[in-house]
């Protein structure tokens, strides 16, 4: 699957004083579990160790928060950062872009992926090597604008 960076608003700094945006590998997905639905985004990052979602968005999904599944985030924050893991089934949506098919088939996956208060202010998920790049290869092409899930 094809699918394009997407461009997102980054405030310039005096470090980079001629930023106003910046590209990003970011999925459309539908999240499943036992029937309910839900349409979110997510980062690919092969720097996170596993694919995590806001909780919230176990709330959608019906899945109970806290679980007997819980696993301490390693990361940046001073504050704990406590998931709760549980499968659930992800389609990522075919997106189009410059010289991007839209028309593309959706790909279905079983995934196992945490959701954590403190991923809230995020906005979105990670999909990160655990679940994700186990299982896609994926191929940057950022000058041309786009990347690649095989």
């Amino acid at each position: 699957m094809k699918l394009p960076f997407s461009e997102l608003p980054a405030p310039s700094t005096e470090a980079f004083s001629q930023r106003t945006s910046i590209s990003r590998p970011i999925v459309g997905l539908l999240l499943e579990k036992d029937g309910c639905q839900m349409l979110v985004f997510a980062l690919i990052d092969s720097g996170a160790d596993t694919c995590v979602f806001p909780a919230s968005v176990a709330e959608t999904l019906g899945i109970p928060i806290p679980n007997d599944k819980p696993s301490r985030l390693p990361g940046s924050n001073s504050e704990p950062q406590i998931a709760y893991y549980e499968e659930i089934q992800a389609t990522i949506l075919p997106m189009g872009g410059p010289n991007i098919d839209a028309d593309q088939t959706p790909l279905t996956f079983p995934l196992y992926a945490g959701f954590c208060e403190t991923m809230e202010h995020v906005g979105m998920g990670v999909l990160g090597l655990d679940h994700f790049f186990s299982r896609f290869s994926v191929n940057f092409h950022r000058a041309q604008g786009y990347f690649e899930l095989l």
